[in-house]
This record gives C-alpha cells, sequence and structure tokens, in this order.
C-alpha cells in the first residue's frame, strides 16, 4: 500500500516478479483485484495470494499511531507473516521509520545484534559497494559500527558475491588521527576484526572510485551521504536534459549514433535499477523499496529480497553473532 504509486506500482512489479518466489500482497483486497483486473489478470488466472488489511500506515501518521493504533496494518500484517514463518521476506515502499519500528516490534533483532541497520547497493566506478547505516541508527557506539562492519560484508559476501570485502569506515580524512574519538575506537576495534578485511578510512569524495566494497557509517552521516548523492544525481540529470534539449540538427544525428552507448550509460546509472535498501540485523529479511520508486524500482527491490532468501542472509548473519 506504500509508495508514491501505492497499487499501481507495487501490483505490477509483483506481477512481473511472480515466476521468481511465491508472492503474497497484503492490503486493501478489493483495490488490489481492480488493479489485477485492469492488467488483464482474472482471478483463476494470478499466481499471487492476497492477504485483506483494513488499514495503513499513512505518510502523515507518527510512529505512536503506527505502533499502538492500526494493529490491521498491511505493514504488520505483512510483517507477522515473516514473524510466523508463513513467509521468507517483507518488501515495502510504505513509510521508512514506521517499517523499522514496525520490524523492532514484530520481528526483534537477531540473537546478538545490538541494532539492526539500513544498508544500500551503491553504484560505484568499479561495480556496486554496500554502506550502512543509512539513518536507522542517528547515534552509534564503536561496537555498533564493527557490527554494521559485519553485516555490510556478510551482504557482500552472499548477494555481491565477493570472497573478501573491503571494508572502510566513513571519515572526515584518512590519516590516523582524524574524526572523532568513537570513530577513532571504531577503526581500532575494525582492525583489530579478523573477520574483516579492513582498509581504513574513506572521504565522501571517494566513495565512488571503487577503494571498498563496503562502507561504514553511523545512521546520521550515512544518511547526510546518501541524500547528497541523490541530489547530486538529480542536478546532473537536470543539466544533462538541459544540455540535451540545446543540441542543433547535426549535433543531434552526432547523438543518435551513439545512442546504443548512452542507453547502455543510462541503464548503468539509473537508481531504479538498484533500488531496494536491505534491513539487516532482523530475524527476517525486510527490504524497503524508495518511495518514489516506479514498477522497474519495486520490481528490483522484490529481486532484492529474492536473493537474500535464496542466499540465506538471515542464517549466515545469525551464525555471524552466535557461532551456530
Amino acid at each position: 500500500m506504500g509508495g508514491d504509486g501505492g497499487l499501481t506500482v507495487t501490483v505490477a512489479a509483483a506481477v512481473a516478479k511472480a515466476a521468481e518466489a511465491d508472492l503474497t500482497l497484503v492490503g486493501d483486497q478489493p483495490g488490489i483485484d481492480a488493479v489485477l483486473a485492469g492488467l488483464g489478470i482474472g482471478a483463476a488466472a494470478r499466481a499471487i495470494d492476497i492477504i485483506h488489511a483494513t488499514e495503513q500506515i499513512l505518510p502523515g501518521d507518527s510512529l505512536a499511531v503506527a505502533l499502538r493504533q492500526k494493529p490491521d496494518a498491511s505493514m504488520r500484517r505483512a510483517l507477522a507473516l515473516v514473524a510466523a514463518g508463513a513467509a521468507d521476506a517483507v518488501v515495502s515502499g510504505g513509510d521508512t521509520a514506521a517499517l523499522m519500528a514496525l520490524a523492532r516490534q514484530v520481528l526483534a533483532p537477531l540473537p546478538g545484534v545490538q541494532r539492526p541497520a539500513i544498508c544500500k547497493a551503491l553504484q560505484g566506478v568499479d561495480g556496486p559497494f554496500w554502506m550502512l547505516d543509512l539513518g536507522a541508527n542517528v547515534e552509534c557506539s564503536p561496537e555498533q559500527l564493527q557490527q554494521f562492519a559485519r553485516m555490510g560484508s556478510e551482504l557482500a559476501r552472499s548477494v555481491g558475491g565477493i570472497d573478501a570485502p573491503r571494508v572502510a569506515l566513513l571519515n572526515i580524512g584518512t590519516e590516523p588521527g582524524k574524526g572523532p574519538r568513537r570513530l577513532r575506537e571504531a577503526g581500532a576495534l575494525l582492525a583489530a576484526d579478523r573477520s574483516l578485511h579492513y582498509v581504513g578510512y574513506i572521504e565522501g569524495n571517494r566513495l565512488f572510485r571503487g577503494e571498498a566494497d563496503v562502507v561504514v557509517a553511523d545512521g546520521f552521516s550515512g544518511n547526510v551521504a546518501l541524500k547528497s548523492m541523490e541530489g547530486a544525481a538529480w542536478m546532473a540529470g537536470q543539466l544533462l536534459r538541459r544540455w540535451f534539449d540545446g543540441l542543433g540538427l547535426i549535433e543531434q544525428a552526432g547523438l543518435a549514433l551513439a545512442r546504443a552507448k548512452l542507453e547502455a550509460l543510462r541503464h548503468e546509472l539509473n537508481p531504479q535499477s538498484y533500488n531496494g535498501a536491505s534491513f539487516v540485523g532482523f530475524d527476517g529479511v525486510v527490504v524497503k523499496s524508495h518511495g518514489g520508486a516506479d514498477v522497474d524500482g519495486f520490481a528490483s527491490a522484490i529481486g532484492q529480497a529474492v536473493r537474500e532468501v535464496n542466499q540465506d542472509l538471515r542464517g549466515r548473519l545469525a551464525r555471524q553473532f552466535t557461532g551456530s
């Protein structure tokens, strides 16, 4: 029910991914049925289950309302399916804070995990890298940052296929004495952790240069960095659009010759292709889709959840912190 596009996005994306997983849509059944019918899919033909929920978390709802006053909200009902073992993962385009708070209440963190974190794959010059935390925990202790490094490394190994992910700590400089005390203490913990391939501090202007596979930050710094990236990408798109609009006939003809290359570049830089932030550290897979995702973007988030389930990310993380 969440996201800017609502059912027209989430239902169509589910239809596109129905061959990859057994999907259950949790929300307003009459509305879901109407969208499916509009897509030409009748009740007898669809391979998607529907669970009706009478409530939903609205953008203006406070956390108190989300946690205490909407027991039949679609977001809560979906998380409860995972808690009960009736589903392996939840994908939602709803409010991030509400999804995190409800996941804490319904699923609980894995044993040994102090605080779950938000982790997202971002496209660098040499391929994707994973960054966490992106907003779940504004202030973090050195020990929590060390746990983020372990969780991010496991995600990069399992989903990204990287044998020994290089881990860096986001800081204002690369010298050993830079940054606040808690970051220096976290750096010492990461350097001493034999389960990690720690490569030191990394500055914000070097995130995309392929120097690290996992970048660790507290939720405040990570969220500011992420929003800055999104703003820079938007500005670049606006400048390119303005430049294309000003091309003459000869320039347009030259551009047509390079169209295939430009289309490949557009696909590589399209944020919808990398949509889906993982809530790592919970006793179940939870993936948050960007609220502004289109059908392809929400389908990408579903695909992210499928990969995490197939690679047993939850089990891998449990073994990281319990040894079992």
